[in-house]
């Protein structure tokens, strides 16, 4: 029998043991489960954050993670990194070829900025920029979801999708989005599948949204 719940932080251990069963070639399970498990708790961190997981006889076999932007620049990835950057750090360290990672590189700067402010070195300004007339358009990210490889097929991933559809309607967000790979055929078409359209090509990752009715 399968149950949904409202991750803890004292479950995130068996959902990051998930994930990485979920994906064994990414980059976050290379740098190791304290990253992943800590990785999870920003979700855990904030109210417009969510996080929940089904189980299967104990066993934590699928789960799904979103959140609604609050500002502009408020991002989920480097948000994540910076919550859990001292395990990423302990990570790269038990694994410095790991430095090489493409994945990585693009946090270069991120992670520069961070070991600066750790240390206290802060960059003068010499002049305080115009400040940017942005929009924040309500929307809920999907931002992590897996299904456990031995329960795949069993209606897990439609579980976790419609339930993460709910949670939107109830912060009274009507739009959902999310990121996914181009090249990922089969996730493109469980996502179309579920009602999900094709908003932006990168030319490495699709954006697709989905428009929900909220009462």
């Amino acid at each position: 029998m399968l149950k949904l719940d409202y991750s803890q932080p004292t479950k995130l251990n068996d959902v990051a043991l998930c994930q990485m069963l979920c994906f064994p070639n990414s980059f976050n399970t290379a740098l190791g489960a304290s990253f992943v498990a800590k990785s999870l708790g920003w979700f855990l961190s904030h109210e417009k954050r969510f996080l929940f997981h089904v189980i299967s006889d104990e066993k934590v076999v699928g789960f799904c993670g979103g959140f609604a932007p609050q500002f502009y620049g408020d991002g989920s990835s480097s948000g994540m990194l910076q919550f859990a950057f001292k395990e990423a750090i302990i990570g790269v360290l038990k694994k410095p070829w790991l430095i090489f990672n493409k994945e990585l590189r693009a946090y270069y700067p991120f992670i520069f900025r961070n070991i600066k402010k750790k240390l206290g070195i802060r960059k003068s300004i010499a002049a305080k920029p115009e400040p940017i007339d942005f929009v924040l358009v309500p929307t809920v990210g999907l931002v992590v979801i897996g299904v456990h490889p031995n329960f795949r097929g069993k209606g897990i991933f439609e579980l976790l999708m419609n339930e993460f559809e709910q949670k939107a309607k109830s912060l009274n967000v009507s739009t959902c989005s999310l990121s996914v790979r181009s090249n990922n055929n089969r996730a493109i078409a469980a996502y179309k599948k579920m009602g999900w359209e094709l908003k932006q090509d990168d030319g490495i990752s699709f954006v697709m949204q989905k428009e929900l009715y909220t009462n």
